[in-house]
């Protein structure tokens, strides 16, 4: 079992990204220097009759900002102190421009690191996710083994991933994870909750960069830390961990619909081979993501588990028919589909409706119910329609007909996903209030 390290239960909120205790914004800005006039008031009241005090000398300079041209006295604390009241205020333009200029006068001065990292919390604000990256890169290398430095990383990789360089983010939340010089930079290995989140993000962005496999390895990470880890609450209640589930289920959906049966016979044999191992494997990863009962996650796995069903139905009714089969035998051949394929479309039902009455007990709305609700619509009124269709066609005796001359085609056998989709359990796990660790802080760092 991996440590918590900074993420124990005894660092109380400082361990899960909120504010540090006696740290707040305001407490902060009534420690900063005093205006210079009160300084050197100040030191001149310490001065006799005839006596001299000597000042280091004041350095004024003028730059450009986004609000226009304007002196400064070139004093670091001032300076931050200025940048930091600008980003309380919300401009945040005047505050990157101030701490930029931080970042020109005294790329060395202690604190530099916590203007970096503000520096790119505020271009954040900006939608300039690039600018913000290379902020948060200067964070980690004047903060090296800080706290903040690990809080950087991890805002570092968010920030590529707003910029859409998911190839990217991926690489660095794997340097947080795997390399030990990067664990230098950031105060050690990760801990338990941070490996948790970063295994997760890693696997999250390989996804988004269109490397499922790459993405599963990762995500079965997070699935082997849940296992070893169920036991403490933070981790069995983490967002990381359903989502991870879902976001499993999800590379194999998408992949098992890539697949269309299509001729020769022997191609549509393997094509239904692979797809009913995609299903199985999609329905697997959902079921889990189901019973940790969270209100989007797991409402979302279950919608597309009906969908898998219903999914596999369309494409079947898709697969490529012989050219040789008139229309008769086409008909017939639909017929037999139908009734191989009613059990797959009545599991869409029961596993729709359930995720519907999940979320009414969980007293949860939202997109995921709304098309839980217009698949299950889609499906009873499928369901009805073929009824009604082969009800038609069905002689008073009750037997249905036999195709003009010649039996229609055999239809195969019910497919391993059809078989599997019929055994499995559909989800129906107690319900209870799911706590998560709130999300990595974006709070402003600052600097006494």
């Amino acid at each position: 079992m991996g440590t918590l390290r900074r993420d124990q239960a005894n660092e109380g909120a400082v361990a899960f990204g909120m504010p540090w205790p006696g740290r707040s914004l305001t407490a902060c800005r009534l420690r900063r220097l005093a205006p210079l006039s009160l300084l050197l008031a100040t030191l001149g009241c310490g001065a006799g009759p005839g006596q001299t005090v000597e000042l280091p000398p004041v350095e004024i300079k003028a730059q450009d900002t986004p609000s226009g041209r304007r002196s400064f006295v070139r004093d670091f604390k001032l300076l931050y102190d200025e940048a930091m009241a600008h980003y309380d205020a919300g401009r945040w333009a005047d505050a990157v421009a101030g701490f930029e200029l931080l970042a020109r006068e005294f790329p060395m001065a202690e604190g530099s690191g916590i203007a970096a990292f503000n520096c790119g919390l505020a271009y954040l604000r900006l939608g300039r996710p690039l600018d913000s990256a290379a902020r948060f890169r200067d964070a980690v290398r004047h903060g090296q083994g800080s706290r903040d430095a690990r809080d950087a990383v991890f805002l570092l990789a968010e920030a590529l991933v707003i910029a859409g360089k998911h190839a990217q983010a991926a690489a660095v939340y794997g340097a947080a994870l795997d390399e030990p010089e990067v664990q230098r930079l950031i105060g050690g290995p990760l801990g338990l909750l941070d490996r948790l989140e970063a295994s997760a993000k890693r696997g999250f962005a390989l996804k988004a960069a269109g490397d499922p496999h790459g993405a599963d390895k990762a995500l079965k990470a997070v699935e082997r830390i849940y296992e070893d880890n169920r036991h403490i609450r933070l981790v069995e209640e983490s967002e990381w961990v359903v989502r991870s589930y879902y976001e499993r289920g999800e590379i194999y959906r998408e992949l098992f619909e890539t697949i269309r049966f299509k001729l020769p016979v022997e191609r549509m044999a393997r094509d239904l081979e692979d797809k009913a191992n995609l299903f199985l494997k999609g329905q697997a990863a959902y079921f889990r993501a189901v019973r940790l009962h969270h209100r989007k996650w797991s409402l979302a796995a279950g919608y597309h588990i009906g969908g898998l069903y219903s999914r596999l139905i369309d494409d079947i009714y898709a697969a490529e028919v012989p050219a040789d089969l008139d229309k008769e035998h086409v008909e017939a051949y639909r017929d037999e589909l139908f009734r191989h394929t009613e059990n797959l479309a009545r599991r869409a039902v029961t596993i729709l409706r359930k995720n519907i009455e999940l979320a009414e007990r969980m007293g949860v709305g939202g997109d995921w119910v709304e098309k839980s609700r217009s698949e299950l619509d889609r499906m009873e009124k499928m369901l009805k329609r073929e009824q009604k269709r082969l009800q038609a066609k069905t002689p008073a005796g009750g037997a249905s007909p036999p195709g003009p001359n010649a039996a229609a085609p055999a239809a195969a056998a019910p497919s391993p996903a059809a078989r599997g989709a019929g055994s499995a359990s559909a989800p129906s796990p107690p319900l209870g209030h799911r706590r998560h660790r709130p999300a990595r802080s974006r709070r402003i760092r600052n600097h006494e």
